[in-house]
């Protein structure tokens, strides 16, 4: 059992040790190269390439298919993923509307409620008096938030293409 513990770790350090020489980074200027171009310099991630690319040439093949990628595409592409956050955002603040009229018609309901109790008195009629000026406030209240988030809606969807 000690053997195969230490078999283990030499096998991961081995994969560690290959995996650290295999690291590409991309310069400011768009040559790719083994060794970082300065100190916040990332290794690109090659998980998708299907070898490890190790060769100058290798490096300016893929240097020169991505400047090919048309202008066009990559403001469709850009387009696509603003628009995609813009929904997003959409979807956000519906959500939150659905919520404060939720949340609106809830409190009103408990109000109702409480309402029913009260007597056929001036004591009655004073608590119904203030169990409507909070209902009134409540619904002024929702209201403005829910056209505040009509507003981002609206103004989002005009920045939709």
């Amino acid at each position: 059992m000690k053997h195969l513990t230490i078999f283990a770790l030499l096998a991961t350090s081995l994969v560690l040790a290959f995996s650290a020489q295999s690291e590409v980074y991309r310069c400011a200027d768009g040559v790719y190269q083994a060794d970082p171009c300065d100190e916040d310099s990332k290794p690109v991630d090659l998980s998708g390439v299907g070898s490890v690319v190790r060769t100058e040439s290798a490096v300016s093949i893929l240097s020169s298919q991505a400047s090919n990628i048309s202008s066009d595409k990559k403001t469709n592409i850009s387009n696509y993923v603003r628009n995609q956050q813009i929904e997003r955002e959409i979807n956000k603040l519906e959500t939150r509307r659905d919520r404060v009229i939720r949340t609106r018609d809830r409190r009103m309901a408990n109000l109702r409620e409480r309402g029913q109790w009260a007597n056929n008195n001036l004591a009655g009629a004073t608590w119904q008096q203030s169990l409507a000026q909070e209902m009134s406030a409540i619904t002024l209240q929702a209201d403005t938030e829910v056209s505040s988030i009509d507003r981002q809606i609206a103004q989002l969807r005009t920045q939709l293409h």
